[in-house]
């Protein structure tokens, strides 16, 4: 059972741990994000994971950008989710060597990276555009 005055303390430990969860995390992704390339050498994935991430992401992107476009009438997300599932394609192209490059593994890898954290900041400025709008009306 909690009591009144343990409520307090009991919300600032677990305000504690997930802020400690949080610098963890944010710590932690920008070394996994950079270390990505090496450690897809070790994960071996089928033929065609490739083209079913670019499959799954492309009407997900559609989706996501046309309803912020509705809501926030800015061209950045959606000229960004184009440039992020272009990379993507071009990494699926140089993975099946269809690109005429020195290091087809090399240009995968790197054109995979930059394609999908272009996609995810996409998607992220998409999202605070429309939270942003969506909290605007509610102050009104």
């Amino acid at each position: 059972m909690c009591l009144p005055a343990a409520r307090p303390r009991l919300a600032d430990l677990m305000g504690i741990g997930l802020s400690l969860t949080c610098l963890v995390h944010c710590l932690a992704l920008p070394l996994l994000i950079l270390s990505a390339p090496a450690l897809s050498r070790g994960i071996a994935l089928s033929e065609g994971v490739h083209a079913a991430i670019l499959l799954l992401a492309l009407p997900a992107a559609l989706m996501a950008m046309k309803d912020g476009w509705r809501r926030h009438r800015r061209l950045a997300p959606g000229l960004l989710a184009s440039t992020g599932l272009g990379l993507l394609a071009l990494g699926l192209a140089a993975h099946e060597e269809w690109l005429a490059v020195a290091n087809p593994e090399a240009a995968d890898r790197w054109l995979t990276s930059a394609g999908a954290l272009t996609l995810a900041l996409a998607h992220l400025l998409n999202w605070r555009w429309r939270h942003r709008r969506t909290m605007h009306k509610l102050r009104l």
